[in-house]
């Protein structure tokens, strides 16, 4: 019962990342587009999070590379304040994908 729960778990937030991507690129309206963008960038730490505390500590390469979707997230946050936001959205985008793609199959 509980592998179905976090397949559940799983689907919801997958479903949840590829709409937040949608919007992100779809929005117009500014206020509203800023909004999504945070919630997107909240999402890509949430995920590597989950990612990082998901394996075991010898582990080593792929915590390191969980971590990184997380900084991935973080730089975006820095070019959105660089007023360079096409780069920004690409940056968050790839990784909540790249997120996503790790809790996945590894």
């Amino acid at each position: 019962m509980a592998l179905g729960i976090l397949l559940i778990i799983f689907i919801v937030i997958a479903v949840v990342s590829l709409f937040s991507i949608a919007a992100l690129f779809m929005v117009k309206d500014r206020k509203v587009n800023n909004w999504v963008f945070g919630f997107t960038v909240i999402l890509g730490l949430v995920i590597s999070y989950m990612a990082v505390t998901a394996l075991p500590t010898n582990y080593t390469v792929p915590r390191v590379f969980s971590a990184s979707m997380g900084v991935l997230a973080i730089i975006g946050v820095i070019l959105k304040l660089m007023h360079k936001t096409l780069a920004a959205k690409l940056v968050v985008t790839v990784s909540v994908l790249l997120g996503m793609t790790q809790l996945f199959f590894f």
